[in-house]
Formats: structure tokens, C-alpha cells, sequence
């Protein structure tokens, strides 16, 4: 029987709108009907126009009716529309919310944490306190009636440690079929360079700065870096002098700066030969696996708990966030044979954990 689904998303940068046209058009492919829930400024942004341009004429949209994301908001929302099931593809505050505020008779509701607090690696007392305190409120969620509780998991550990559903990582990636030689004279990267890749919304975390000093530490060799994607306004002008530099050694860096499409960053990511992934940040990342699947190098360097997710997925490029470990781990893969796509990794089991 049909359902009427509301998928209800709070933030719109980055890649969250993605996991919203994911879930929707799988939704609307079974014959569902489909309720979006964005914030006011999501509903404008460019983000909206650009990922979600497939499903938005097919879908009712409508601004949520608590931008905070409250229990009562979202619920309210969902008896206003008569919608029989409710999806939160990005639940980590949500998530907490429910479990202490717990879920009102209604429609069942499925939400997705994408920050498991029983894989963080920091041993600091006061984290640990907190994390702790986290776990156990997500374990009451875990036990509510109505609600169906998904940690966002990589491939190759679904299932491992977990104490509740996992939703695999979705990959997004059409681009295998497109000529690398000819997208690189397409986007302007040069052919003959071996072509680094800092790709998606490029804020403070990404490490845009230290890329590109490791960049200047390899320029006796024929490298380039594509940037491809919206930067920040702080890291705009932190980046300006090295970009000066790396040009003045006759290093070609490739500026794309502008919000992406799934799509181009899928080019940019199968015109590269590796995927930088250089973050302060503790969580899997679309970046990674998009690499994988394309049958890139991936260079990933953070903390003990981000390699720790790269080397489950198979990664040996991997090591600390600091100026001399990247550069190392960037040597090494101008070096290293050129990776097998990952062909079986897709976004089928990502649906069916919420949809099912």
C-alpha cells in the first residue's frame, strides 16, 4: 500500500540535501507520496536548486513548522499532512531530543545518526563523560515505540559494533562512464600532471591551507591540485597568498569555487588521480568512499578515529593531520598502482534501512 512520506531536513549544506533526494526519489519510485520539510533559507538556497531539482515538482514542499527541530514540531507536521511514516536523514540532535522527550502516539518515524558516539576515539575524561551520556540517551531512543533509530555506518563495518540498525554510507556516483582525459580538458585540468582533489563545500575543516602547503613542498614534481567546490569566505582569503605561491613555482591549482553539483563533483573526483581527505572531522565522508568507488588514490589524514573509519574501508593512505604526514602520504601516492573502482558500492541498502 502507498505510503505518505515526510522527510524533514534542518541543514541543507554539504551533503544532506543529497540523502533528502535519495530517500525521496526511491519513495516516489514505489509509489509513494512525499512530503519535504526544509527550513525557510533551505527551501531558497542554492543547494535546494541544485540537488534537488529531480524530485522537487513530484514532492509537497513546505517550510518546517519549528526550524529548531522539536519532537512536537516535527509531529505536528506530520498529523497536518496525514503522512504514515517520517524520515530524518540528519538526526544527531533529533536523536537526542527524542530520547528525552520521547515520541507521541503517530506515524512511525526513522532517523538517522551519522555521529555513533561508541566509535569516538578521544580518551579525554570530560569527553568521555559526555559521550557516555550521549550513548545512554540514544539507547532510550533506541527503545521507543514508533521509532526506528539508524547509525550511519561505512561498507565494510555495517553491522560491526552496532546495537542498532545501520544505514551504510549511500555513494552518488555517475561519472564512470565519462572520459577522464577528456573531462580534465573540459574543467581545465591539466593532463599531464599527476591531479590532487579537494572537492564539496570547502569550509575551515577541510584544510585547504595545509593541502596547499604540502602542494608547495612537492613542486619539483608534476602535480596539480583541482579545487572544486564553494569555499568559505575565511578560507578564501587564508588560501590567497599560497595560491599566489603555488602559481609562482608553476604549480597549476585549478579553482572551482562555487556550490556543486553531485554530479561535477563526481566528474571532478573520476578527472583526478586522488581524493584529499585531509579533515577535523571524526565521522565517515562521502568524499572518501566517492573515491573508492571511482577507483582513485585517497589520502586521508585527521584523527585516530577517521583513519581508523578509512582503514575498515580498506585505505592505507592514512596518517596524522600534520604538514609533513600529508606530504608523505602525497608522495606516496604519486608512487602507488592505480586502485580498482569498487563497482559494488552503491546507495540501494542506504534506502532499504529507512524504506523497508
Amino acid at each position: 500500500m502507498a505510503e505518505r512520506v515526510l522527510i524533514v531536513s534542518q541543514d541543507h549544506e554539504g551533503h544532506r540535501l543529497m540523502y533528502v533526494r535519495l530517500l525521496a526519489s526511491a519513495a516516489l519510485d514505489r509509489g509513494d507520496s512525499v512530503v519535504l520539510a526544509l527550513t525557510r533559507s533551505g527551501l531558497r538556497s542554492t543547494e535546494h536548486r541544485l540537488h534537488l531539482a529531480e524530485v522537487a515538482d513530484r514532492c509537497r514542499q513546505v517550510a518546517l513548522a519549528d526550524p529548531s527541530l522539536t519532537v512536537s514540531g516535527v509531529r505536528r507536521q506530520a498529523m497536518r499532512y496525514g503522512c504514515t511514516r517520517v524520515l530524518v536523514p540528519d538526526g544527531d540532535r533529533f536523536a537526542i531530543r527524542l530520547g528525552i522527550r520521547g515520541w507521541p502516539p503517530g506515524p512511525p518515524i526513522v532517523v538517522l545518526v551519522t555521529q555513533d558516539p561508541r566509535w569516538n576515539t578521544d580518551n579525554r575524561p570530560s569527553i568521555r563523560a559526555r559521550l557516555k551520556t550521549k550513548d545512554l540517551i540514544l539507547r532510550r531512543t533506541e527503545r521507543l515505540p514508533g521509532v526506528r533509530l539508524l547509525y550511519l555506518s561505512d561498507h565494510s563495518v555495517a553491522g560491526r559494533k552496532a546495537r542498532a540498525a545501520v544505514a551504510p554510507d549511500p555513494v552518488f556516483f555517475d561519472a564512470e562512464d565519462q572520459d577522464p582525459t577528456a573531462l580534465r580538458g573540459a574543467l581545465g585540468v591539466p593532463e599531464d600532471r599527476f591531479v590532487f582533489l579537494v572537492a564539496g563545500k570547502v569550509s575551515a575543516r577541510k584544510n585547504l591551507p595545509l593541502v596547499l602547503r604540502c602542494l608547495l613542498r612537492l613542486a619539483d614534481r608534476p602535480v596539480a591540485l583541482f579545487v572544486c567546490g564553494q569555499l568559505d569566505p575565511s578560507v578564501r582569503a587564508e588560501v590567497q597568498p599560497l595560491l599566489d605561491r603555488a602559481r609562482a613555482a608553476g604549480v597549476p591549482v585549478i579553482l572551482d569555487d562555487r556550490v556543486q553539483t553531485d554530479h561535477a563533483i563526481n566528474c571532478a573526483v573520476q578527472a583526478s588521480d586522488c581524493v584529499m581527505v585531509a579533515y577535523s572531522s571524526d565521522q565517515p565522508n562521502s568524499m572518501m568512499v566517492k573515491g573508492i568507488r571511482a577507483g582513485r588514490q585517497v589520502v586521508v589524514a585527521g584523527s585516530d578515529q577517521l583513519v581508523t573509519w578509512a582503514q575498515h574501508l580498506g585505505l592505507s593512505l592514512c596518517g596524522p593531520l600534520t604538514e609533513e604526514s600529508v606530504t608523505g602520504l602525497m608522495e606516496k601516492a604519486i608512487a602507488a598502482p592505480t586502485p580498482a573502482p569498487r563497482v559494488d558500492l552503491g546507495s540501494d541498502a542506504f534506502v532499504e534501512a529507512f524504506l523497508s
